[in-house]
């Protein structure tokens, strides 16, 4: 089985193409888990506003937000790896709601599990497939101003 990964930059790029009941679910889960994630890393407030201006991490701490944010939607094992199965049944409702932009997402997914080597530190990797996320969605069409 391919391995894969959406990364939460794109999927949070993503709600923006959805029905309203799509989005207010995916926007109180996001919020519900950033507050769990920066209680559980160690991140200040400086760190939670790089990831809400879409900027990458500066800190160790910020991009441990990033992976905790992919346990969290069941995209990563706790150990760091990745996890196929969760990261595709996450996705499952965009499938229905915007088919395009599902392929979209499945393709940069599947480009970024391929593309980037796994690391011991857990936290740098899921920013690194966040980067490749981030560039994978610009070169595919995806709107450029949400990743900036």
């Amino acid at each position: 089985m391919f391995r894969f990964i959406v990364v939460a930059c794109v999927a949070v790029v993503a709600v923006n193409g959805l029905s309203q009941e799509l989005k207010e679910k995916f926007m109180e889960r996001l919020e519900t888990v950033g507050g769990e994630c920066a209680a559980e890393v160690g991140a200040n407030e400086d760190d939670i506003a790089e990831l809400i201006a879409h900027k990458m991490p500066s800190r160790h701490e910020g991009e441990c937000m990033i992976f905790c944010f992919y346990k969290h939607f069941d995209m990563m094992h706790a150990d760091g790896s990745l996890h196929a199965e969760g990261a595709i049944k996450m996705m499952e409702p965009l499938k229905a709601d915007d088919p395009d932009l599902y392929e979209k997402l499945m393709t940069i997914g599947k480009a970024c599990a391929e593309e980037v080597s796994s690391l011991d530190d857990k936290c740098k990797y899921a920013t690194l497939l966040a980067q490749c996320g981030v560039k994978k969605g610009k070169e595919m069409g995806l709107d450029e101003s949400l990743f900036e």
